[in-house]
């Protein structure tokens, strides 16, 4: 079902807006990847820890929003009883314009910013990116993609936590000097279907097209096909 239903004319999606929001089951699509902290929570329990699996080019670990948890309190707001739109209207002001209200959850900081809400809710953390900027304490280990197809299944048994998928289709493209397709559908398939295939193991999947990273809406509603195909979501795309 659409959260957020995809508009007629699609805008660019940049560091803060969000044009759709999708969801089936576990699994939910979004065109700008600051829609999953709030995903993850509609699925996850705050109060319990999960592994997390980011494949993504972008380890999108820009620093948090310092005041964050305060600011929530103060305004008497659970991140976990907000409705999406609500989610997607807080702000906060510019660290560097203190007059300018900036949205507060944006594709470089969803992932810090939850954590400095709830501090125990990540366990293991798997990184998979290829542009690593900026470095981080946050990431436990770095892998190759191939050492995901390979070893995810072992993962999954080695653990007693629940797991968070977080993929950015922007991963399976590269830009230089123009935004290139480098990894081939047959490497896309495979992903798609290991978490299919694991899907009783997993509490939530997030998948972001995050489309000026793949060189428009038309690359990445092509790559996006192919997991909605093979997942079964049903998303008109």
């Amino acid at each position: 079902m659409w959260i957020k239903e995809k508009p007629t004319h699609l805008f660019e999606s940049g560091r803060a807006k969000a044009n759709f929001l999708y969801n089936k089951d576990k699994i939910y699509v979004m065109d700008n990847h600051l829609c999953a902290t709030w995903c993850w929570l509609q699925k996850a329990d705050s109060k319990k820890t999960y592994n997390f699996v980011h494949i993504d080019r972008h380890n999108d670990l820009l620093s948090p929003s310092p005041s964050i948890k305060a600011d929530l309190l103060k305004n008497n707001i659970d991140l976990c009883k907000i409705t999406f739109e609500e989610y997607l209207n807080l702000n906060e002001n510019d660290p560097e314009e203190h007059n300018i209200k900036v949205k507060l959850f944006r594709w470089d900081n969803y992932i810090l910013n939850l954590e400095e809400v709830y501090p125990d809710f990540f366990g293991t953390k798997y990184f998979i990116t290829k542009e690593a900027y900026p470095d981080s304490e946050f990431i436990d280990f770095e892998f190759r993609i191939d050492e995901f197809v390979k070893n995810f299944d072992l993962w999954l048994k080695d653990s007693k936590n629940g797991w968070i998928i977080n993929l950015d289709i922007d991963f399976f493209y590269s830009e230089h000097k123009g935004i290139y397709k480098v990894y081939s559908d047959e490497l896309v398939k495979k992903i798609a279907t290991i978490l299919l295939e694991n899907i009783d193991k997993i509490d939530v999947i997030t998948i972001a097209l995050s489309p000026e990273c793949c060189g428009g809406w038309k690359n990445a509603f092509e790559t996006m096909k192919i997991f909605n195909d093979i997942m079964e979501l049903d998303m008109q795309i």
